[in-house]
């Protein structure tokens, strides 16, 4: 039997994003969507990081039976995944980072999410939703995608927004970290994403010893509700490769 795997969300959603994948890994994959503190009923940390987030996720992992994982994530999931695998890498029997970066925030984007922090606690998650859905999706994404993130966003607590805005904005740097990674990685990107592009996934591939690279057609930045079969798919034969 492959490890069970561990799958994080991406923001401003909740592990329900996650669901169309699980649902398509069916039996083959024991798929655990674990909410990150403030999210899906999980208490929210005094001081917020990805490293806080990632010690939640690996107290997860710590207690299932065998106390190892395929552990992965989406955008600030693919951050918080990288950061279990560099702060717990014996829980993790397999990494798998979609549509993420190794990188910090460079001075714009740490700009960018200050703007955006401000906006959720003067107005709620519209505003910032406004401007950001565009470049979470591909192009021709569909309205139905369109409305499932729109619908997911906007019943989220907007403290927790916060906290995980701040947490990414001053995440550190990870290149230099990435060859001490020993677990096999799944790189995937939407070939669309406009947030971390394929050049991104390129990079972060590149830095990591035991790593496949996979690029969705058609995709941008939230593959899971985009292309979930196409993501389930290259999930569910990564794992299924993976000892337990």
């Amino acid at each position: 039997m492959p490890p069970p795997l561990v799958l994080i969300h991406p923001f401003p959603l909740d592990p329900s994003a996650l669901e169309p994948v699980a649902d398509r890994l069916g039996r083959s994959v024991q798929a655990i969507l674990p909410g990150l503190p403030g999210f899906a009923g999980e208490a929210r940390l005094a001081t917020p990081t990805i490293d806080g987030f990632a010690d939640h996720v690996a107290e997860l992992v710590a207690g299932l039976p065998g106390g190892r994982a395929v552990v992965g994530g989406v955008s600030m999931g693919g951050y918080v995944s990288l950061s279990v695998a560099i702060r717990h890498p014996g829980l993790v029997a397999g990494l798998v980072l979609v549509d993420t970066r190794a990188e910090a925030d460079d001075v714009g984007a740490r700009a960018a999410r200050a703007r955006a922090m401000a906006a959720i606690e003067a107005g709620g998650v519209d505003g910032v939703l406004d401007d950001l859905l565009p470049r979470l999706v591909a192009p021709d994404a569909t309205a139905q995608a369109r409305g499932t993130i729109r619908a997911i966003a906007d019943r989220q607590d907007p403290d927790a927004l916060i906290d995980a805005l701040a947490a990414m904005r001053d995440r550190p740097d990870r290149t230099r970290s990435l060859r001490a990674i020993s677990a096999p990685t799944l790189v995937i990107v939407g070939d669309e994403d406009a947030v971390t592009p394929p050049d991104a996934a390129r990079a972060l591939a590149a830095g990591i010893r035991d790593t496949t690279l996979e690029e969705i057609r058609g995709a941008g930045h939230l593959t899971p509700i985009e292309a979930p079969d196409a993501l389930a798919a290259l999930i569910g034969d990564f794992v299924g490769r993976i000892g337990d």
